[in-house]
């Protein structure tokens, strides 16, 4: 799942070819191709419905990340909030639409959209669009989601504040986070296992399985520890990991060892400087470690850490 540092190289990219673009259609197949009985996003056709009728035409001011959030500001007071879930990605380039489109494993003939640029966009990743803005440059605005777990909604932008998927959420990391905020918050949940505390939005908000992995492996904290039994200089270290190696991957365009890619289609690179996430059964690779690194679900999530240096 696309993380704070993809979350925010998504964004930037969306700022440097969005802001006053027109959106003059949307397309969507969501609610033809994913069974869901939910009415409060565009999987539903009489939402999307709407969703299509309240942003035809509207000009894009700029986007903002919230969390692991995208939003979209647009000129008539409305945001669309885009949660890219697992496997979502936005794409920025031309597309044409193919309406008899056969797909070879269902061997049914439904709409497809396909770009029309060679390059990255055409990579296998990219493939998967269920979601396309026309916007007023000719070029679109296509959403990639391989297993369809995205959201997308729309709500007047000065109510931002009580939206749900919003409200609850925590400190940004990033956002000038003091020790002594981040410490407030980890106790709010004194009994809970500190990689699961750190993968709670409500605790901060954009971490999820491979930067607390990756922080706690630098701060040499056990990811099963209770917050309770924390000591004041390792809750410091942990405070201090996040902000560095979010900042690290954000500089690297995040991490693409799954599907995620930035709007041009580019993979980031942090996965190439993992220390821990995905390292199973591989050498640690603290300086004078000996350890090994184990792979353990911890409250029904993959964690990765050494069983030597982080006690």
């Amino acid at each position: 799942m696309p993380e704070l540092p993809e979350v925010t190289t998504t964004v930037k990219g969306l700022n440097e070819v969005l802001p006053k673009l027109s959106i003059r259609d949307v397309w969507s197949d969501y609610y033809v191709r994913t069974a869901n009985k939910r009415t409060d996003n565009i999987k539903s056709r009489k939402y999307f419905e709407y969703f299509k009728k309240e942003i035809a035409g509207e000009k894009v001011k700029n986007a903002e990340r919230r969390g692991k959030n995208v939003l979209i500001h647009l000129s008539g007071g409305k945001t669309i909030l885009i949660h890219m879930k697992m496997t979502g990605h936005l794409l920025y380039g031309k597309y044409k639409r193919i309406s008899n489109f056969q797909f070879p494993i269902s061997k049914q003939k439904q709409e497809k959209w396909v770009p029309v640029e060679k390059g990255l966009l055409q990579d296998s990743f990219n493939q998967f669009i269920h979601l396309i803005f026309i916007l007023s440059n000719g070029k679109h605005l296509a959403f990639s989601d391989m297993r369809k777990f995205a959201k997308v909604i729309l709500f007047e932008t000065s109510k931002r504040n009580e939206i749900i998927d919003l409200s609850y959420l925590g400190p940004e990391p990033l956002d000038n986070l003091s020790l002594k905020t981040f410490e407030k918050q980890l106790k709010l949940k004194p009994n809970g296992k500190i990689k699961t505390v750190l993968m709670d939005q409500s605790t901060v908000s954009g971490i999820g399985n491979i930067y607390s992995d990756e922080v706690l492996w630098e701060a040499g904290v056990n990811p099963e520890r209770k917050v309770v039994t924390l000591s004041d200089t390792e809750i410091k270290k942990i405070c201090k990991g996040i902000q560095e190696i979010l900042t690290k991957s954000i500089k690297m365009g995040g991490d693409s060892m799954s599907d995620y890619r930035n709007i041009y289609g580019e993979r980031g690179n942090f996965q190439n400087a993992h220390k821990v996430y995905k390292r199973a059964k591989e050498k640690c690779l603290k300086k004078n470690c000996q350890g090994t690194i184990v792979r353990k679900v911890i409250s029904g999530r993959s964690g990765h850490f050494c069983n030597i240096h982080q006690k």
